[in-house]
C-alpha cells in the first residue's frame, strides 16, 4: 500500500494493464480510465541511456514548474545536487526494469513542499521498455514555480518476470484486484533496494485537485 491514496490507485492502474507477468504497453493507457491520476500524470520517453523526457504532462505538472512541462528532461524536476543519483535509478526502471518511488522535498519562498513521486515503467509499440508511467503528489499546492526537488528517500523493486518480455502474443485479458501478479500479491517478492537518506517530514501526503 502506497502511503498515497492517489499513488496506490496509479499502482492498481498500472497493474490492470499487465498481462500475465508482463509490462504494460504504453498505448494501454486510456486517459478516460485515469480519473484523477491523469493530472498529476507524466509519460517519460527515454530517447537514449541517461536522457529521459517528458512526453505528455498533467496540469499539477505544469503548475509545479510554472511551464508547459512537454519535451522537458525529466532531471529537471529535481536539485541540482540530487540529479545524478536520481537519474541513476530512473535508469533502472528501464533497464531492470523496476518500479521506483522517490520521497522528496522542496524549499521555495512560500514554503516547504513536500512530495511524493511513482515511476512505471512501460513497453513501447516495438515491444520495448523506453516508457514510463510518473505520478507525483505533493502536500499542498505551491505558488511560487518553478519547484526543485531534494531526494530524501527512494525505492527500487524490480519487477519479477519481465526480461524485456513482448506480452503482444500472449492473450488479451484485464487484470482485477483479485488476479492480480504473484509479486503483488505477496507483496513483491524480492526484496527492496532503498536509498538511505533523511526521512520525509510529513508521513502521508494528499490529493491536489
Amino acid at each position: 500500500m502506497r502511503k498515497s491514496p492517489l499513488l496506490e490507485q496509479a499502482w492498481r492502474y498500472w497493474t490492470s494493464q499487465r498481462l500475465g507477468t508482463g509490462l504494460p504497453r504504453r498505448a494501454a493507457l486510456d486517459p478516460k480510465e485515469m480519473g484523477p491520476i491523469l493530472g498529476h500524470s507524466m509519460v517519460l520517453d527515454r530517447l537514449r541511456a541517461g536522457n529521459v523526457r517528458v512526453r505528455l504532462g498533467g496540469h499539477v505538472m505544469s503548475q509545479l514548474m510554472g511551464m508547459e512541462v512537454r519535451g522537458l528532461p525529466v532531471r529537471a524536476f529535481f536539485d541540482l545536487t540530487d540529479r545524478t543519483r536520481v537519474m541513476d535509478q530512473i535508469e533502472q526502471v528501464f533497464e531492470r526494469p523496476a518500479t521506483l518511488e522517490f520521497d522528496l522535498i522542496s524549499e521555495g519562498a512560500d514554503g516547504i513542499v513536500t512530495g511524493r513521486m511513482l515511476i512505471l515503467p512501460l513497453l513501447d509499440s516495438a515491444g520495448q521498455v523506453t516508457k514510463a508511467l510518473a505520478v507525483m503528489v505533493t502536500d499542498r499546492i505551491a505558488t511560487d514555480p518553478p519547484r526543485r526537488f531534494q531526494l530524501t528517500h527512494s525505492t527500487l523493486i524490480p519487477v519479477v518476470g519481465t526480461a524485456r518480455r513482448d506480452p503482444a502474443a500472449e492473450p488479451q485479458r484485464r487484470m482485477t484486484d483479485h488476479s492480480l501478479p504473484v509479486e503483488i500479491q505477496a507483496g513483491m517478492a524480492e526484496q527492496a533496494v532503498p536509498f538511505q537518506g533523511k526521512p520525509s517530514v510529513v508521513p502521508w501526503l494528499r490529493v491536489v485537485k
